[in-house]
């Protein structure tokens, strides 16, 4: 479930991500991809870093709409084959919803 006020753990982007750690490196960085994270947080930690190992401080320095598409992340990442959205996008800019909605296709 994505809510409109998502809730981050102080650990890492991969903790956030896969907290059981089941997935691959590449995996959780092709997702970051898919939800146009992985521009944002290379801007935000450097590109020549391992923007997976960015730690995360319980979201307090990421913007509301950035949480929830971290939350839009780790669903997409576990393949869940249902996923409840309540407004999951409302915080976000026009431009990134358009490309969240053409995630579905």
């Amino acid at each position: 479930m994505i809510t409109q006020d998502v809730s981050l753990f102080s650990g890492t982007v991969r903790s956030n991500l896969d907290p059981f750690e089941q997935y691959s490196n590449v995996e959780c960085l092709d997702v970051l991809r898919r939800c146009h994270l992985a521009a944002l947080l290379e801007r935000r930690h450097g590109a020549s870093s391992n923007i997976l190992d960015m730690p995360i401080d319980g979201g307090g320095s990421f913007s509301a709409g950035e949480r929830q598409l971290i939350a839009l992340a780790r669903a997409i990442l576990r393949r869940s084959s249902v996923i409840i959205m309540d407004e999951a996008t409302s915080q976000i800019d026009v431009e990134l919803d358009e490309e969240v909605r053409k995630l579905r296709a």
